[in-house]
This record gives C-alpha cells, structure tokens and sequence, in this order.
C-alpha cells in the first residue's frame, strides 16, 4: 500500500484470512525504529493518532468520501511522516496507542474494503475499463509496489516465478493482475469473502485478464497447495495469533524451498498494519526484507520454507 495521494485509504481487507487459534507464546511483534520518547515531539504524534482513531471510529461508515478520504489520507500521511517516525517507538509503546492499535488497524482494513469494492464496481461498468482502472488514485503505486516485490523475488532464486498463490486478494486484485500481465504468472486468488471473489472474478472478466483463478476459501483449510511462491497480504491475518497460524500452516503445507513474501510495514507504518518480526516466522529462514522510505508503505518480507 502507498500513499502518494492524499485521499487514500490505508490498505488491509476485513477479507483477509484472519480467523483465530490457540495462542502460542512466539508471536509477530510490532517494532519501531525511532529514536526514543523525546517528550512533547511524541505527545503531539500521540495525540494526532488517538484523534485521527476517535474520527474514523466515529464515522457511520467508511465508503468513499470527503471525510473519510480526509480522515485516510491525514493517518497515513503520518504514518510516512519522516519527522514522525523518530517518535515511532515511544509512540507504537503508548499506553493510550497500544490499547487503540487493533480496532484502528480493522478500520483501516474496512476502509480499504470500501474503497476496493467502490472502484471494482466502477471499473467493471465503465465503458472504457481499462482507462478507468488507470484512474483509480493508486494504481501507479501498486505498479511501484509490485516490482519491487518482484525484484525482491527474483533476486533470491535461479528460476523464473511461475505460480503464484495470492492469499487474502481483495476486491480489487491489481497486484494479482500485474505479476500476470507484466510478469508471466499465474496466479491463484484465495480470500474468504464471497463478495470480493464475485467481485474480483467479474473485474477480470471485465478487463479481459487471463492468468488468474479466484477461488472462496480460507487458506487454513488448504493443504494441496503447490506454488512457487505465495503472497500473504498485509491484513492476512489481523492479529498475532492469526498471523502466527497462516504461517505456521503454509510451513507445514508448502512444500521445502517454498517462498512466501508477506507484506508487512515498519516504525509507525505499523498503525496500519501489523508488524512481522523476520526472526520469528515458524517453520521459515527469512531472506530478505526491504522497508522502503518512499511512498510506499508496506515492507517487504521473503522467507523459505525450511526443509523436514
């Protein structure tokens, strides 16, 4: 997700898979990388995300508007506020954040659903659908995103990605439909909501897109996957546990030397979507990890599935 355009929303789906399970003492943790409480600087960022949550909470909903985009667009723009993010720590350590962090990232996720479903619909009834999907505000980021996902990818192995596994695809699947159109591959789209996969199927249709398979599911009940690669998005799994059983379930199902990119976020990125901690993935040897400081918001994590 990126935020060149001040009306975006920050990206997770309520339809990523993120169903429970027991807990287990190793989790993701969210981390920062600012430079300690330096007093009034992290009072004033404090204050902005507890007032930016009590807005958006406040909100009868979350679909595309003049409040909601203001709303979006003033969170994220702190949340890549280089100034801001020396505080990052303290602030992502507050009491008063801490306590507010899950619902404010679920509205965000919600946020994000809004919007992907509002622009799927409109790009699949316009009449030029193509030069509708090149208006939707992020589409150029999305562009960026994903090649830099893709040179993170391709940089690791000797081969040519060939199948991808797309879990938690969303509405509005443009990562899915770019590594098709521009990088050859195919590409599985598994989410377990039944509105987005009828709603992403159509939009491909629509667009005339070949190389893509939409599929309602959850990945928790999948144990016949065989990819080269499988994506989980940043929302896929919206709390520790729900993370820590995605990946957990992917190191057992996938087979040895498997790589799985989970997109993550760093320093107060994190107050839209949960952190990863690259040295506590289950079952995986992390590769890399790339925490841009353009626009764009999510980290980039490749790990290997471990052999037996």
């Amino acid at each position: 997700m990126t935020s060149s355009t001040p009306t975006r929303r920050p990206g997770p789906h309520p339809s990523h898979q993120h169903q429970p399970t027991p807990s287990r003492a190793a989790r993701p943790a969210v981390h920062g990388c600012g430079h300690g409480d330096t007093g009034s600087a992290r009072a004033a960022v404090v204050t902005q995300v507890r007032a930016l949550h009590a807005a958006l909470a406040a909100c009868p909903d979350l679909t595309p508007g003049p409040r909601t985009d203001d709303l979006f667009g003033r969170l994220v723009a702190l949340a890549v506020d280089p100034s801001a993010a020396r505080e990052a720590d303290a602030v992502l350590g507050d009491p008063a954040v801490a306590s507010l962090l899950p619902e404010l990232r679920r509205l965000c996720a919600d946020g994000e659903f809004e919007l992907e479903r509002h622009w799927a619909q409109r790009i699949a009834a316009a009449q030029d659908p193509e030069a509708e999907l090149a208006r939707f505000p992020y589409h150029q980021n999305y562009v960026d995103l994903t090649r830099l996902e893709h040179h993170a990818v391709s940089g690791l192995v000797p081969h040519r990605i060939r199948r991808v596994l797309f879990v938690g695809s969303g509405p509005l699947p443009l990562t899915s439909m770019l590594l098709a159109d521009t990088y050859g591959c195919a590409v599985d789209n598994l989410d377990h909501a039944p509105e987005a996969v009828a709603l992403s199927t159509a939009l491909a249709r629509r667009l005339g897109r070949t190389g893509l398979r939409f599929d309602v599911g959850d990945v928790l009940d999948r144990h016949d996957l065989d990819h080269d690669l499988v994506y989980l998005a940043a929302l896929a799994g919206l709390d520790p546990d729900a993370k820590l059983a995605l990946l957990s379930h992917l190191a057992r199902t996938l087979a040895p030397g498997t790589l799985v990119l989970a997109r993550s976020a760093h320093s107060l990125r994190g107050l839209l979507y949960p952190v990863l901690d690259p040295h506590d993935l289950p079952g995986m040897d992390t590769l890399s990890v790339v925490h841009p400081f353009t626009d764009v918001v999510n980290s980039v994590l490749v790990a290997r599935v471990r052999g037996a």
